[in-house]
């Protein structure tokens, strides 16, 4: 009997396992995809030379 309470303990993690990979997943690609149209969308970086600073 114990064998069978066994499976089921290792089928459980076994599922769990893989719905933590599944969020990590769906995540990543969260993340990706806002990096991704931030880059597009977003107003042209300025010149490394350029002062942020007003002159003053």
């Amino acid at each position: 009997m114990s064998a069978g309470g066994r499976g089921r303990a290792v089928c459980c993690r076994l599922g769990e396992h893989l719905e933590i990979l599944g969020l990590r997943a769906v995540l990543l690609a969260y993340w990706g995809t806002t990096s991704v149209l931030a880059r597009r969308g977003g107003k042209p970086q300025a010149d490394g030379g350029e002062s942020v600073r007003p002159k003053g």
